[in-house]
């Protein structure tokens, strides 16, 4: 049996599933961080263990099973020389070809079916990725010191950032701090600032869960805070259609947890999208971005 494998490495988990040549999946895999930025040994590692498991799992079923290639898409991977690293590192782990991309266009390819047109992804990290005639750009993706948008990181620091607010304008405490501070285990908002310099980035936008909650009982701030996220994602992919010189009507793919699953983000999205552009069909299909490698594959299969 031969098989393909697809990586999807993102900053909070890594997914590794195997696909039959027909496209029918396989076996799966899962691990920590990929995100390479965020340090290349253990994103190594964790992309490792994620495909190690894949294999095993396949193994168990057929022995005789051979990989003819891994379609990585990772976060990270376009920065310095981490492409030719990390290729590097799993050809001679696994002995099979290797194909690197960054984590958007892995996603693009499954959601949009390898068609051209754009994604806007926002889960703990934010980017836009679209292909349009041969040309390929992206907008976004600058992680969450520089940028990060509309994700789930921004989401929970803008609910931070409204804690601060309310404690220096000596306002009385809204639901949204007094959730977030009972999650601390704290009643002191001076608390929040330990926590934001010494915690990772997955487990502050963790906290988006909870601007999310409160925004389905209408809590005003986090409806505020979630509209924003919307409008901000919009921007991103607005600036990316522009940048495409995008004329006509173009499908326009949403991934990833808060801007999939979240109705207020998706919606704001949405209808700034209407407003803002000429003709958009938003396609919100609940698949894996790994299922990007079957079309990958034939594209690459079809070109040589």
């Amino acid at each position: 049996m031969k098989y393909i494998i697809g990586v999807d490495g993102g900053a909070t988990k890594t997914e590794a599933v195997a696909y039959s040549l027909e496209d029918q999946k396989l076996a799966e895999g899962y691990s920590g961080s990929g995100n390479l930025i965020l340090g290349f040994d253990k994103a190594g590692k964790n992309i490792i263990e994620a495909v190690q498991q894949c294999k095993n799992n396949i193994e168990e079923q057929d022995r005789q099973g051979e990989c003819l290639c891994i379609y990585l898409g990772i976060a990270g991977i376009e920065v310095s020389d981490n492409l030719e690293k990390v290729e590097t590192l799993l050809k001679e782990k696994f002995g099979c070809r290797v194909q690197g991309f960054h984590d958007a266009q892995l996603a693009h390819a499954a959601i949009l079916k390898g068609e051209d047109g754009i994604i806007t992804i926002s889960g703990t990290g934010s980017v836009s990725y679209g292909l349009y005639k041969g040309n390929q750009a992206r907008t976004g993706g600058w992680g969450h010191i520089l940028g990060d948008e509309g994700s789930g990181y921004a989401i929970a620091l803008a609910a931070f950032k409204r804690m601060t607010i309310e404690e220096d304008s000596g306002w009385v405490r809204s639901e949204l701090t007094q959730k977030i501070l009972s999650k601390l285990n704290s009643d002191q908002v001076n608390d929040i600032r330990g926590f934001i310099y010494s915690a990772s980035k997955g487990e502050i936008a963790a906290y988006a869960l909870i601007v999310v909650d409160l925004a389905k009982a209408a809590e005003i701030n986090s409806v505020n805070i979630l509209k924003q996220a919307g409008k901000d994602l919009a921007i991103m992919t607005e600036r990316l259609y522009k940048k495409l010189g995008i004329n006509e009507s173009v499908n326009i793919g949403v991934h990833g947890s808060i801007l999939s699953k979240v109705d207020i983000v998706r919606k704001e999205f949405g209808s700034c999208l209407e407003r803002d552009l000429d003709s958009a069909n938003i396609i919100a299909e609940d698949i894996s971005a790994t299922k990007g490698a079957c079309y990958l594959n034939r594209r690459i299969i079809g070109q040589n």
